[in-house]
């Protein structure tokens, strides 16, 4: 971390109100792709993965009965640097490296955006951008291209398995080298996949053409059958290692435990409702309603603890993954990581140019001890996928 990056942590820390979000090109891909995903599910053609920002609909709210009180949400997640303390132990140093990621398919947008925990499988799609993108997987740096019929690869876990979603609402499992296709629950008419643990556990929300709809549950192993997870109103957006699913009840942020015991999250003070993009370990991301800025509301990033169930408003534009570790992926041209204490590093420009001014970058997601960080870099008109492997 150079001693400018330092200063801006510190400084962002130390601010009481939250900064005004702005348009970068990380939260245009990620806003894009959720976007698409909510025209898909209700049969709607979508639109490139580059699209601008949005806005985060929220459902109507659902009475929720037999839940635990909130606990009172924390002001901050992070702490000062220990730089700036003089009091802390300093970290061990981490130095990270850029690699690129080979293109085994042709096409102008080329994005690595998703890593299981480990580090070891990288997801991503490669294509023009106007929905025909196939999807690559990366197992230690060798590149597999998953069949034509599956389309927008959502995640993927530490044993290779990969997840997502066609145009059509079609829920979809790549394993052992084989397609097969995830139940649409009976009286539903899409689904919307998002994640996968190392158990084979598989979350996401089947959707009726009403705009109904309700969270649920498949296993790598038996794909064909599932379970339906909270009540009706629910999503699931992530799930951890031991099983812990988190989404939203109404416009209402929720986990389940591994048992299926239901409880909501903390929203901050002042703020009507929250979500839950993604959950790692004991931690989740997501984001609230700010102000509007050009007729679109600014999405604010919120960090919830999930052991002690305290929720922080960032003090960032944006957030686009958080590791096992508690370490958040920051975007903002030039990738950041920040740890839970305060202290960060910012990534390395494309392999041949130490300067992260080199090209804009994206981010999209990080591995469980921090270490592996996935994304693209925007050059001469194209996206080429990227991954930087950090060591300690």
């Amino acid at each position: 971390m150079t001693t400018v990056d330092d200063q801006r942590i510190a400084e962002l820390l130390r601010s009481v109100p939250v900064p005004e979000s702005r348009v970068d090109l990380g939260r245009a891909v990620r806003d894009g792709r959720r976007r698409r995903q909510r025209r898909r599910v209700g049969g709607i053609a979508a639109l490139t993965v580059l699209a601008g920002v949005g806005v985060v609909g929220a459902v109507g709210a659902v009475q929720v009965g037999g839940t635990a009180s909130p606990p009172a949400p924390a002001t901050s997640a992070l702490a000062v640097s220990p730089a700036e303390t003089g009091s802390a132990a300093p970290r061990p140093p981490v130095t990270c490296q850029a690699e690129w990621l080979s293109q085994p398919v042709g096409g102008p947008v080329a994005v690595a955006n998703g890593v299981d925990p480990t580090g070891r499988h990288i997801v991503g799609d490669i294509g023009t951008g106007q929905e025909d993108g196939r999807v690559v997987r990366w197992t230690d740096g060798r590149p597999v291209v998953l069949p034509a019929a599956a389309r927008h690869a959502a995640a993927v876990n530490a044993s290779g398995d990969v997840v997502g979603t066609n145009g059509d609402g079609t829920g979809w499992l790549y394993r052992d080298g084989k397609l097969r296709f995830l139940a649409t629950p009976t009286g539903y008419d899409a689904v919307l996949v998002h994640a996968v643990n190392g158990r084979g556990d598989i979350v996401g929300t089947a959707r009726r053409s009403d705009d109904s709809h309700q969270a649920v549950l498949w296993s790598t192993d038996q794909p064909q059958k599932y379970r339906m997870v909270g009540q009706r109103g629910s999503s699931a957006t992530g799930i951890t290692e031991d099983g812990t699913i988190v989404g939203t009840v109404g416009d209402r942020p929720y986990r389940w435990t591994p048992q299926g015991v239901g409880a909501a999250l903390a929203v901050p003070d002042g703020y009507p409702r929250a979500s839950v993009d993604s959950a790692h370990g004991e931690w989740a991301i997501g984001m609230v309603p700010g102000g509007r800025r050009n007729s679109l509301v600014q999405m604010l990033p919120v960090l919830w603890n999930l052991a002690t169930g305290a929720v922080s408003l960032l003090p960032f534009p944006g957030a686009s993954g958080v590791a096992g570790n508690g370490e958040v992926l920051v975007v903002d041209g030039a990738p950041l990581v920040v740890a839970p204490d305060g202290t960060s590093r910012r990534l390395p420009g494309r392999p041949e140019v130490r300067a992260t001014e080199a090209g804009t970058y994206t981010a999209e997601a990080i591995s469980d001890d921090g270490l592996t960080v996935v994304g693209a870099v925007h050059e001469n008109e194209a996206w080429r996928p990227l991954v930087w492997r950090c060591k300690r």
